[in-house]
C-alpha cells in the first residue's frame, strides 16, 4: 500500500508497520525531513530509490506527494488480541466510515486521547487520504476491520459498556465513562440505526446552542474521548 508526504512517510518509518521501500524525488536531499527519512530508512535497512517528480506523481496519483512516498504492508489489528480486561481500555467504532477524512480525523483524535484502538467496517479502506488526515496517527493506533455487531458482542462479552454518540441522548458529561467502553459514532447526516441503538448501554449527546445541525464527527468524538480522560483523571 502506497503512502506519500513527508510527515506520513516519517510516521510510517517510526511505526511497527513493515515499510518495504522508500522512493525520494531526485535532488531533494538537504531538506530536513527528507534527510530524516533517509536516515531512518537506512537505519532499518529499507530500500531507498530515486525518481523524478513526474514518476512520483504517477506512482502516487497525486501532485501533493512532497517528493517522497513509501510502500507499506499495513497491519490490521485483531480485536480479540487487543482486549485485556485487566487494563483500562476504550475503542471507537466509526459506523459510517464512507468518508476518508472522518476515518483519518477520528483516528487522530483517538490516538492522541490514548484509546486502545479504532474499529471500522469491513468495507472501509485505509487510504493515503486517511493517512494524511490522521497526520500519520493510523500507524500508531491499532486499526481493526470488523462488523459493528461482531465488535459489540465481543466487547460486551469482555465487560465493555457501549456508548453511542448521538444528538438525542443524555448529556455526555452526566454519564459515568470510567468503565471500559466502546464508543460508537454515527454520521453527521445519518443517525445510528435502531438495532445499533438497542445494543448501546447509553446514548451520549453533546448539547448544542447554535443553528448548525450537528458537529463534525471528529470534533464530537474528541469531546467525548477527553471527557472520559477527565473522569479518569488522566
Amino acid at each position: 500500500m502506497i503512502f506519500y508526504g513527508r510527515n506520513i512517510v516519517l510516521e510510517a518509518l517510526k511505526s511497527n508497520h513493515d515499510v518495504t521501500k522508500v522512493i525520494i524525488q531526485e535532488g531533494s536531499e538537504g531538506n530536513e525531513k527528507i534527510d530524516s527519512i533517509i536516515k531512518l530508512a537506512k537505519s532499518s535497512n529499507i530500500s531507498i530509490s530515486y525518481q523524478d517528480r513526474k514518476e512520483i506523481s504517477r506512482a502516487t496519483n497525486s501532485e501533493e506527494h512532497q517528493g517522497v512516498y513509501c510502500d507499506v504492508k499495513f497491519k490490521e489489528a485483531n480485536l480479540k488480541e487487543l482486549i485485556n480486561p485487566e487494563q483500562e481500555q476504550s475503542f471507537v467504532y466509526i459506523s459510517t466510515a464512507t468518508f476518508e477524512h472522518n476515518i483519518g480525523a477520528i483516528s487522530r483524535s483517538a490516538e492522541v486521547a490514548g484509546l486502545t484502538g479504532v474499529i471500522i467496517p469491513k468495507n472501509a479502506d485505509i487510504t493515503p487520504t486517511v493517512a494524511k488526515t490522521s497526520t500519520g496517527a493510523i500507524f500508531h493506533i491499532p486499526i481493526v476491520k470488523l462488523s459493528i455487531f461482531n465488535a459489540i458482542k465481543l466487547l460486551k462479552d469482555n465487560g465493555f459498556f457501549v456508548a453511542g454518540i448521538e444528538r438525542d441522548g443524555n448529556k455526555y458529561y452526566e454519564n459515568d465513562l470510567t468503565s471500559n467502553t466502546l464508543f460508537i459514532i454515527g454520521g453527521e447526516d445519518k443517525s445510528l440505526s435502531d438495532p445499533v441503538r438497542d445494543k448501546c448501554d447509553m446514548i451520549l449527546e453533546i448539547p448544542q446552542h447554535g443553528k448548525v445541525n450537528s458537529l463534525n464527527m471528529s470534533v464530537a468524538s474528541s469531546i467525548v474521548f477527553f471527557e472520559r480522560n477527565r473522569q479518569l483523571g488522566i
